[in-house]
Parts: structure tokens; sequence; C-alpha cells
């Protein structure tokens, strides 16, 4: 009996121990890992008040209040497709102007990023403002010139400008160079 205690019983209860203890830890880090997956499960609940939670719906505000922005600016600037009609509309107003040339610009991005910039915009498919400019030069009086660019400025629908010069070709006639500019979403742009 000692001899089959020794050769059998003995390895058999000590690998028996050896299970136990290895069952017991394993039990121990299932449950540590349980309770970390429900610790990250609470932080990243919706109600959660973590810091990251926090900043993220700081960032989805910021964002919503830019699209609201945009999109009320959008609503008061005339769209590109427009412009010359407007341009046009209140030059018939005026018979005292005359239109020397009128061409548009090339479209350009409201902000200029670097190349690296540029692929992170491209590649996340992110939004981006454009800048659809018309370089109108009208002659006339100083008096018609001027009742033009007031009425300009009194459209119910607004138009930047980027540049207006004025020469004196031969007193009275002088001519006025306007670069306007309308910003929109859309890259494509009409030429005029």
């Amino acid at each position: 009996l000692a001899l089959l205690n020794t050769l059998l019983l003995e390895p058999l209860s000590a690998r028996q121990k050896s299970l136990r203890m290895q069952l017991t830890q394993q039990q121990q880090m299932i449950s540590e890992v349980q309770s970390q997956i429900a610790a990250m499960q609470q932080e990243n609940s919706p109600g959660s008040t973590s810091p990251q939670r926090t900043q993220i719906n700081q960032l989805r505000q910021e964002i919503n209040e830019g699209n609201a922005y945009l999109q009320s600016s959008r609503e008061r600037l005339v769209q590109p497709e427009n412009m010359a009609q407007h341009m046009r509309l209140l030059l018939n107003k005026n018979k005292g102007l005359q239109l020397v040339s009128l061409r548009t610009m090339p479209v350009t991005p409201l902000i200029e990023k670097s190349g690296a910039e540029q692929a992170a915009v491209s590649s996340a498919k992110e939004e981006q403002v454009f800048k659809h400019g018309v370089q109108l030069t009208l002659r006339g009086s100083y008096l018609d010139l001027v009742q033009y660019l007031s009425a300009l400025e009194k459209l119910p629908q607004q138009m930047y400008w980027a540049k207006a010069e004025m020469n004196v070709v031969k007193y009275p006639a002088a001519e006025l160079t306007l670069i306007l500019y309308t910003l929109s979403l859309d890259r494509t742009w009409l030429q005029i």
C-alpha cells in the first residue's frame, strides 16, 4: 500500500494541488479582466463623465455650432451661380455705367493648407469652404460708380470684397475694378 501510495497517489495528489492553484489564479485573472471591462464600459457609456467623453462631447458641440454657423452664412451669401446675375441687374439699373470686363477668378479654398494637411483633409472627407470670385471692371462717372457700390452693399444677400480700385481714365470718366467673392461648400464654379 505504501508503495502504491508513493508511486501513484502522491504524484496525482501533487498534480491535483498544482491544477487547483492554477485554476484559482486563472479565476482571479478572469475576475480582474471582467472588472476592467465593466469599468471601461462605464467610462464609455453615454452618461459618463470621463475626461475623454467630456472632450468628445465638447468637440461634437463645436462641430455642431460650426455647421450651424456655416448654414446661416450660406443663406446670407449670394450663391456662386447667381453672382453675375446680381451684378448685371445692378448694372442695368444704372444706365450711366459701362461694363468693361467681367471674368471669374479661380476657385480657391478659404483656408490654404499645406500638402500634409491637404492629404489629411481629403482622406478624412472633411467639408471645405471654397472662395468663388469675380473680377468686374466698370466705367462711368464717379457718382454713378459710388451709387453702384452702394446698391451692391444693400443687396439682401452678401458678397465679400477682396479689392476695389478706381482710376480716372479721362475726366469725368473713371474705371472701377472690383474683386468680389462668395463662399460655397461646392468646388465647381460656373464660368461667366
